[in-house]
């Protein structure tokens, strides 16, 4: 699979392999009824790190996706995925506020992560951005296909994950509707991995530095 091929609408799931969130989060549960999302997602870090032994994978994007692989799952457990695809407007909210929440298949209330990319460097519209993690997920949308999802985030001083864009596929045409606290107005990423401003026509392609994958994740389970 190409690297940004996990931005396409496909009917059938593109995330392979196996995650330990469920079962690291019933672990927990059954010793501390009160455990925090912080002290799981800490949990996750350590057994994705415990088990990278070879040290192949790289440890900053190894720590960002055992904090957000558990919080989908948590967000997916008490109703707070946000899933656009049920929205009437672009107001984000949780799906447990949606009037068919009750309804929605399992599918539909969790964030799938995909893959993170790490782009060290890009510009557009003479805006530049440095560290920068691209997270997709996908999630499924009314008609039952998988569509995506995706988040900016970079590091703060503090070396504290920060995101400051998010997107998803608003029109239904394969690009990716980005709304980035930069500007005042949607870019686009495209399925070819560029990201596109509609109003002076200017692309930029993303070149990635590193990427990780759900099937490279779900060796270190085995």
């Amino acid at each position: 699979m190409r690297d940004f091929d996990s931005l396409l609408k496909t009917k059938t799931s593109k995330r392979n392999g196996h995650s330990n969130v469920i079962e690291l989060y019933r672990q927990a549960k059954k010793t501390n009824r009160s455990i925090t999302l912080t002290e799981l997602q800490n949990l996750n870090i350590k057994y994705l790190q415990d088990n990278n032994t070879k040290e192949k994978i790289n440890s900053t994007l190894l720590a960002l996706w055992g904090m957000l692989d558990m919080k989908s799952y948590i967000d997916a457990i008490f109703g707070n995925t946000i899933n656009p695809y049920f929205l009437t407007t672009k107001n984000l909210q949780p799906v447990k506020n949606l009037p068919e929440y009750t309804y929605l298949p399992d599918e539909a209330r969790l964030l799938n992560l995909l893959d993170i990319k790490y782009i060290k460097n890009f510009e557009l519209e003479g805006v530049s951005f440095s560290d920068v993690f691209l997270v997709t997920y996908e999630i499924a949308d009314k008609e039952d296909y998988f569509r995506p999802f995706v988040t900016f985030l970079t590091l703060n001083q503090d070396n504290q994950f920060i995101e400051f864009g998010y997107g998803y596929d608003t029109n239904n045409n394969g690009n990716v509707e980005l709304f980035i606290s930069s500007y005042n107005y949607l870019v686009y990423l495209t399925p070819k991995g560029a990201i596109h401003s509609p109003l002076s026509g200017k692309m930029t392609k993303l070149k990635l530095q590193d990427i990780l994958t759900a099937e490279e994740v779900a060796k270190l389970y085995k």
